[in-house]
């Protein structure tokens, strides 16, 4: 896993991975670096979205579509790089990520399915993004487990 400008003390510890905080080479570096930027720009301006939707209720038609459009639009480039990255990245960073990922996504389905069982006996409706909870959840705590089993 160390190329022929990395040392194995240079390589990044599971928590490491699992965090996407320290890759193996410059380009891992810079991959993870876009893919925290980008996923800080998006989370911004969802929540600046919400924000402005509450406290200015009167912004309507095509000015409020267009709002709406903007986290939309930024969530591309943001995808954008977390491919980069797990194209780049080498066999442990990819396995941990793709693993995380992998678990996050089943979180997040078996989440969905059966709180949507759950609200037709009672439960209260959730908004959608809510199922991002236990998909991040399952990413994150996925990624820990692959990486550390293999540390």
């Amino acid at each position: 896993m160390s190329g022929p400008n990395n040392s194995s003390s240079e390589r990044a510890t599971w928590w490491q991975a699992a965090l996407m905080i320290r890759g193996q080479t410059e380009a891992d570096q810079r991959n993870i670096r876009s893919v925290w930027v980008w996923s800080f720009v998006w989370s911004a301006s969802f929540i600046a979205l919400v924000i402005a939707s509450v406290r200015f209720p009167q912004v309507e038609g095509p000015v409020a579509w267009l709002l709406a459009a903007v986290p939309i639009v930024i969530s591309i480039p943001t995808v954008r790089s977390v491919l980069r990255f797990l194209r780049e990245a080498d066999e442990f960073m990819r396995k941990v990520q793709l693993e995380g990922i992998a678990m996050g996504f089943g979180a997040g389905a078996i989440f969905c399915m059966g709180y949507f069982g759950l609200e037709h006996v009672g439960a209260p409706q959730l908004p959608m993004a809510v199922a991002l909870v236990p998909m991040t959840l399952g990413w994150c705590i996925g990624s820990f487990v692959v990486a550390a089993r293999h540390r």
